[in-house]
């Protein structure tokens, strides 16, 4: 498991309609929790930064990890207007006074103040209640035994209605990407037989033959056409070899979400050949990224790098992630620029102008 699930943004105005969540109070943040980060945290540091009462951004350390990761996200909730964070401890053993995990809270304030943030609560989460730092020494504050988790409350329906969902485990969502080792190997087959029927060095009109292929997949998993066949797969990995269909296929699907896309997409990184994997798991990285899924983009770019670790489009998204870089601007550069070079390649010209190499 990686040492930090990297910043997950909800912006207040977020370009595309992505969910706005808005807290009242420690309970509801608690509750928020899992839906923003896909997954119900154990043994974890996760961070919330806030303006009024919007979550602007936040991330999931392991409580071994070093304070030191919160840096990224303390760079991005100052760039985005943040002035608060919470910092939540999530671990079964605790039961009660004293919380653990002191120092390591001072360290996390110590990185707070450096970027003029406000750290105005600290929880710590045990199986089924929780308490606050801030009232450690004030027996008065809140129950000692304390307070029980509602995962059902107003702020969980509200994450619900936004389509948001809460896995038990992260393990699950690593379990969404596991390859498929008999869909891979028919997929090979198919990718083998395509090899013997194509060029693998496209000229403009082979490129824009493939450029069409990747648009029918998606127009198909619009209409809920569901897993793709093996020579489908086949034909799309194929096409996605070439760095300008690459290209334009990110800026065809990061600026339209679509949960049918999602899904089918998905099931494509399941299928690839390890070889064939590194270009679709990228994308789906991206898009993820794009949605603010802090988890899932860390885990498909684990796979697009176990596949080829030298793959530039991965070690850019790892390093905007790791930078704590707001998605949603990362994005909209990255889409405008792709979409006009799928524009070129509809056009048979080059993708990417008059001095472009082939």
């Amino acid at each position: 498991m990686p040492a930090a699930d990297e910043p997950l943004f909800s912006l207040s105005s977020p370009p595309d309609g992505r969910p706005t969540l808005q807290v009242s109070g420690p309970a509801q943040i608690l509750q928020v929790i899992p839906y923003l980060l896909g997954f119900h945290p154990e043994a974890s540091v996760v961070l919330v930064a806030l303006t009024e009462k919007t979550i602007v951004v936040s991330a999931r350390f392991d409580l071994e990890a070093p304070p030191q990761l919160a840096e990224s996200l303390c760079h991005s909730a100052a760039g985005a207007g943040a002035d608060r964070v919470i910092a939540i401890f999530y671990d079964d053993a605790i039961a009660g006074w004293p919380l653990p995990h002191v120092e390591y809270l001072e360290a996390l304030g110590e990185i707070f103040a450096r970027y003029e943030l406000s750290g105005v609560d600290a929880l710590a989460v045990g199986k089924e209640r929780w308490w606050s730092y801030l009232c450690q020494d004030r027996p008065d504050c809140c129950p000692s035994e304390g307070t029980p988790l509602d995962e059902a409350g107003v702020a969980a329906a509200g994450a619900v209605a936004e389509g948001l969902v809460a896995l038990p485990r992260r393990s699950d969502l690593e379990a969404e990407l596991a390859p498929d080792p008999i869909g891979t190997a028919r997929v090979l087959t198919s990718l083998l037989e395509l090899g013997d029927a194509l060029d693998d060095r496209p000229d403009l009109v082979l490129r824009a033959a493939d450029w069409a292929v990747v648009r029918r997949f998606v127009r198909r998993a619009r209409r809920g056409a569901g897993r793709p066949t093996p020579d489908v797969a086949a034909h799309v990995l194929w096409a996605l070899q070439d760095r300008a269909v690459r290209d334009a296929t990110v800026g065809f699907l990061v600026s339209r979400p679509d949960p049918e896309v999602s899904l089918a997409w998905r099931e494509l990184v399941r299928v690839a050949p390890p070889f064939w994997r590194a270009p679709v798991a990228t994308i789906y990285a991206l898009w993820c990224f794009a949605e603010g899924s802090g988890a899932r983009t860390n885990i498909a770019l684990d796979l697009a790098l176990d596949a080829d670790p030298d793959y530039t489009m991965a070690q850019l998204l790892a390093e905007a992630q790791g930078g704590g870089i707001n998605p949603f601007e990362f994005i909209t550069d990255v889409a405008g620029e792709c979409q006009r070079v799928g524009r070129r390649i509809e056009r048979k010209r080059p993708p990417w102008g008059r001095r472009s190499a082939e």
